[in-house]
């Protein structure tokens, strides 16, 4: 419904313009536009409103061994509106219900193989695996529909080294994109 208002102030543009003083064109369509998302924001709608949508992104600050299955905990949190993420347990729990975006990208130690997984809840939603090689990275991204209190958490799949430095290689981040 947001959309289509602003998409009908932004067509409509042209026959405000032009009909008024130039000052008063733009301060017409700026109210106008300030009164909608006011209402619009009154019925529960987040846009434009950062500090009413979920969004994280922490890092790991230094390299770790993971067991099998272990939750991988990203220590340095930079950003945490609704403080959905726990370093502390390294799980994201669901703030509010909606479509989640979420990433998370991994650093295997020099020459080791690393296998990590993103989990829903209980269960195991996608894997990223790096090549026994130098320092490579794997990047795993997906989007999921969750209900409020659901679980987001990034695990090794057995016992690695999962590396990190002070240049921050190992990241998990998500944010709401939908509700």
């Amino acid at each position: 419904m947001y959309s289509i208002s602003v998409l009908t102030l932004v067509l409509c543009e042209e026959m405000i313009m032009g009909s008024c003083d130039v000052k008063l064109e733009g301060s017409l369509l700026k109210d106008l536009v300030e009164l909608l998302i006011k209402k619009e924001s009154d019925k529960g709608c987040m846009l434009l409103n950062r500090k009413r949508i979920p969004a994280f992104s922490a890092v790991l600050t230094k390299s770790k061994s993971f067991s099998e299955n272990e939750i991988i905990k990203f220590d340095k949190v930079f950003t945490n509106n609704l403080n959905g993420y726990n370093p502390s347990t390294g799980i994201f729990t669901a703030p509010i219900a909606g479509i989640y975006r979420f990433s998370s990208m991994v650093m295997n130690e020099r020459g080791k193989p690393l296998v990590v997984s993103l989990w829903h809840n209980n269960t195991r939603v996608t894997s990223v695996s790096t090549k026994v090689s130098d320092h490579t990275t794997g990047t795993l991204s997906i989007q999921l529909d969750l209900n409020k209190g659901d679980h987001i958490a990034v695990r090794s799949y057995y016992n690695y080294i999962i590396y990190s430095s002070n240049m921050h290689d190992s990241t998990f981040s998500g944010n709401l994109i939908a509700q």
